[in-house]
């Protein structure tokens, strides 16, 4: 009975709306054959018989429109001028309820509209479908979760006010007013979270159904106590709705976002996307309005738009032609190494110098490090968690004190990548959004979509996985109109391979770090140095975690066609780095099929070791510096090959075409061209 009523109750709000979806869409500037394609389609007409007083309407202003741009620039200015700009109007315009109002404005802080809220919002709230183009980090979120949440509340007003008492829920599993998909778990996470906080003063209920969790969990919750709003990845949703067992379903469903809409396409979503469109309401059974996010409109995304927008959509456009991009403004700055053993100790002088310097600039050092595979970045992280001040062990009745951490507590130490659980990854990420100074470990998992506001750096382990990527992960840096820098490390053997994936950007090689050219043996002998430091902390690593870094790192450089030199390299990283007395062994299995089995320096065979052993004899844990930030109690499994490595180029590298005598990498500044 109660659903009969508010499809009868729905009706008229969705007719209304309709009606305010035929005023005139604005014009484009359009300078592009896509963009031409999105306006073929906006003044296509409906096909629909059930939407021909909508057409005609439609034809009706655009013809007094047509003449009003004729006569006269000023509707346009003064359309500008009419636009909302700040949450607070919405409420004392009776256009967004109070309820909402008062959590934008009191709960979450909020006063003035971002670029991207201001176009979208007013347009929005009045039903129209849009497609918007907008970077991350410009509040595109709320740009369309406000509209989606009032445009409920004019359907069913009860929602209106919070649930109290113990009368259950207030909706039911086959009671979805709006779908939200996103391309990755960690952004439908964040979607998820700013919804749950502009919901709260409301009796709307918000629902998650994301990959990489159990989908029992997921599932009860959206049966157990309702759902009006769901956020979800393809793969996830795909699975529920068309699981009749479920109970999922969305009869009346009034709103469809698509965020990061390149990225759905990019990552191959299509197919899913596909068949969710198959499993839900169409347009004519059920009138949606339909929103669509993209930081870029290939052409990929103007067909989707083909299939699923409705002609006549407002094309919101937030990226300037003359804007100038992060990739091209950022300070970025090239380090090359003649051993992999010398990055981890330069990053940790980067960063105990960058810490020291956040005070006098009034910036907290607020960085993110990417690693190319999951096993490097968590051997990182477990390096700097247990990094010790030289010479301040303590000793008391018991015994040894282990000496504190040389950076300050206020740096929170946090990792992210797609071995830990989705609990963990999400617990990370809202500690280091929320952190004032921090360093985050992270895999590609982060590189797009994830705003964390208030980086100040972000440094990039060994070559990126494409150009596309570098720019992406850079991109985490300098939002919001603040300033930033990017650091790249090298080692002299990818230089080649880096100049040709990243050339053209504007790259400066840096010499600043003294672990750049130090020698390792002899830096040993200076407990204060960093190299000496990584190596004290080194003693508390697991052997299996050595392992697994070693062997990622042979599938994270298989495009380096010169393999001996590969396996130098790794050699000296094993023992001048780690300080383990014999490399780790490959299994047979794995250097056959990387063209490894018979290259000197790599020793095959399976190594039989204990999870939690340590090769300088101590037991797992050291330091709890930072546990509480995200590094501690993490009980995920761990693949040792590099799940998170991106799409490879697929150049092949011969090491410069310099088959050295003896060792190789030992000369360094041949690749001093540029900033390589």
């Amino acid at each position: 009975m109660r659903r009969a009523f508010q499809r009868t109750q729905a009706q008229l709000p969705r007719f209304s709306s309709a009606l305010r979806r035929s005023g005139v869409s604005r014009q484009l500037a359009l300078q592009s054959d896509w963009l031409l394609d999105l306006k073929d389609i906006k003044q296509g007409s409906l096909p629909s018989a059930t939407r021909a007083i909508h057409h005609s309407l439609r034809l009706t202003q655009n013809i007094a429109a047509a003449k009003a741009e004729a006569n006269t620039d000023a509707p346009t200015n003064a359309s500008e001028k009419s636009l909302i700009t700040k949450f607070h109007e919405l409420e004392t315009q009776e256009i967004v309820h109070r309820n909402v109002v008062k959590t934008l404005t009191q709960d979450m802080g909020l006063s003035d509209m971002t670029e991207v809220q201001t176009k979208t919002i007013n347009q929005a709230l009045s039903g129209n479908d849009i497609i918007a183009q907008a970077k991350t980090g410009t509040g595109k979120t709320l740009a369309f979760l406000l509209p989606i949440l009032q445009n409920i509340l004019n359907v069913d007003p009860s929602l209106a006010q919070r649930s109290g008492g113990r009368r259950g829920p207030r909706t039911t599993a086959d009671d979805i007013r709006a779908l939200i998909i996103s391309p990755t778990r960690e952004l439908a996470e964040q979607i998820a979270a700013e919804a749950k906080k502009l919901v709260r003063n409301t009796g709307v209920i918000v629902q998650t159904a994301v990959g990489g969790t159990q989908k029992s969990a997921g599932l009860r919750n959206i049966q157990h106590q309702g759902c009006h709003i769901l956020v979800g990845t393809p793969g996830r949703l795909k699975d529920i709705f068309s699981d009749p067992r479920a109970g999922v379903q969305a009869p009346d469903l009034s709103a469809l976002v698509f965020d990061e809409a390149d990225r759905l396409l990019d990552q191959g979503f299509w197919p899913e996307i596909q068949e969710i469109m198959r499993l839900l309401p169409t347009p004519a059974e059920c009138d949606r309005q339909t929103m669509m996010f993209s930081a870029t409109v290939p052409r990929g995304v103007v067909d989707l738009v083909r299939s699923t927008l409705k002609p006549g959509f407002d094309f919101v456009r937030c990226v300037r032609d003359d804007e100038e991009p992060t990739h091209a403004r950022v300070p970025q700055k090239v380090v090359t190494f003649p051993g992999l053993e010398q990055q981890v100790p330069a990053l940790v002088e980067l960063c105990t110098r960058c810490i020291k310097e956040g005070p006098e600039k009034g910036r907290p050092f607020k960085a993110i490090v990417y690693c190319n595979s999951t096993a490097e970045a968590t051997l990182v992280s477990d390096i700097l968690r247990n990094l010790a001040t030289p010479g301040a062990e303590r000793n008391d009745a018991f015994g040894s004190l282990r000496a504190p951490h040389p950076w300050s507590r206020d740096v929170r130490l946090l990792e992210i990548h797609a071995k830990l659980s989705q609990a963990q990854r999400t617990q990370a990420a809202e500690s280091f959004r929320h952190a004032q100074s921090g360093i985050l470990l992270s895999s590609d998992v982060t590189a797009r979509g994830m705003d964390f506001p208030n980086v100040t750096h972000v440094i990039q382990m060994g070559t990126p996985p494409s150009r596309e990527q570098y720019i992406h992960r850079l991109g985490r840096t300098a939002r919001a109109g603040k300033e930033g820098e990017g650091w790249l490390f090298l080692h002299n053997f990818e230089a080649r391979e880096a100049r040709s994936r990243l050339g053209g950007l504007p790259l400066q090689k840096d010499e600043s770090l003294t672990c750049s050219t130090v020698n390792v043996e002899n830096a040993l002998k200076d407990p204060e140095s960093p190299v000496a430091m990584v190596r004290a902390a080194m003693k508390k690593i697991p052997k299996a975690t050595l392992h697994k870094s070693y062997l990622a790192m042979f599938g994270v450089y298989q495009w380096i066609r010169d393999k001996q030199a590969l396996a130098y390299a790794l050699q000296d990283l094993a023992i001048k780095g780690w300080g383990l007395t014999q490399t780790p062994s490959v299994p047979p299995g794995i250097a056959q099929r990387l063209g490894f089995s018979r290259v000197e320096g790599v020793r095959l065979g399976h190594d039989d070791l204990e999870p939690d052993s340590s090769f300088g004899g101590g037991s797992r844990g050291g330091s709890s510096y930072g546990r509480s930030g995200g590094f501690g109690d993490r009980r995920s499994s761990r693949s040792g090959f590099g799940d998170d490595r991106g799409p490879r180029s697929s150049r092949s590298y011969d090491g410069g075409n310099q088959h050295r005598q003896g060792r190789p990498g030992q000369q360094r500044g041949q690749y001093s061209h540029n900033a390589f």
